[in-house]
């Protein structure tokens, strides 16, 4: 691709501007190991060089082969410390754009478009029909970090071009399609009342497996309580509160084992504030992944 200017400049002139680049490269007597590649960083050091002594010039494919054989000429030592930089950079890119979530609203569409009818109407018996029409691909990370970087928590506001935007439970429950119902959240209690459920979704002590509650799910037919339980489960890890790994805790089986009051919870305000604390732990402890319904920013 041609960087277009207002004119060309001739290929003898850039032929000595980059000889005049080779000498400059040549006075650094960088010392590390043989290296056959690092002309990438080569290549766009000169033209940024170029660029700067003539704004307008035109990178053509005379100039391109110019800088190619005036790497060439580069002696060994010195394109390794182009390999350097280049590894370097590619590490400190990686760096900038580690952004990691597990919510996957496109892997929860891709199950509801499997489910047959008596099971859709099982989820909306849950409060969960909003879900049933969820027609999302896979999040935008990019956009994510940067509205994550956005986000003061301490205030529940996303800013943005001087305007704040406020968060809270009653703007979460609208988009995401959930609600309070007014009983709280029940994440204790005795294992033995859970234990069929444990057996049932191979619980360890790192919790339940999202690809065991995938698995489940896909291959069932029935839409009985245990239906209920385990879509709200795989509902909560891939989409409304997603965990950091590929487990979920069992504890959520304490809110869910009276399956006839999973719609009176209060899912909004519990979800919100998982988000929050989320966002708060990733920016606080520089962590790689966040925690939390991304989809609802």
């Amino acid at each position: 691709m041609k960087v277009r200017g207002s004119h060309k400049r001739k290929a003898g002139d850039f032929e000595s501007s980059c000889e005049m680049l080779v000498d400059a490269h040549r006075s650094r007597g960088s010392k590390d190991r043989e290296n056959n590649h690092g002309f990438i960083s080569f290549f766009a050091e000169s033209v940024r060089q170029l660029k700067a002594k003539d704004g307008r010039a035109c990178i053509t494919n005379e100039v391109r082969k110019e800088i190619r054989n005036a790497f060439k000429n580069l002696p060994v030592e010195e394109k390794c410390q182009y390999k350097f930089q280049s590894r370097r950079g590619g590490k400190a890119n990686v760096e900038k754009v580690k952004f990691l979530t597990r919510c996957a609203p496109d892997r929860l569409a891709a199950l509801v478009s499997h489910l047959i009818e008596k099971q859709r109407k099982a989820v909306c018996d849950i409060g969960l029909g909003s879900i049933i029409d969820l027609k999302c691909g896979r999040l935008k990370r990019k956009l994510c970090a940067w509205l994550v970087e956005r986000i003061d928590t301490a205030r529940c506001v996303l800013q943005l071009n001087g305007h704040e935007l406020e968060l809270s439970p009653n703007s979460f429950g609208y988009i995401m399609g959930v609600t309070d119902g007014g009983m709280p959240m029940e994440l204790q209690g005795d294992s033995a009342e859970v234990a069929a459920y444990l057996d049932k979704f191979n619980a360890t002590s790192r919790g339940i497996n999202i690809k065991t509650m995938e698995d489940i799910l896909l291959t069932s037919k029935d839409a009985d309580n245990d239906f209920k339980v385990a879509f709200m489960l795989f509902t909560l890890c891939t989409l409304l509160c997603p965990p950091g790994g590929v487990h979920i805790s069992y504890s959520f089986l304490f809110t869910l084992k009276d399956v006839h009051s999973i719609r009176n919870r209060n899912w909004a305000t519990f979800c919100f504030e998982r988000l929050m604390r989320g966002i708060t732990r990733y920016k606080d402890e520089k962590l790689a992944h966040v925690g939390g319904c991304l989809l609802y920013l």
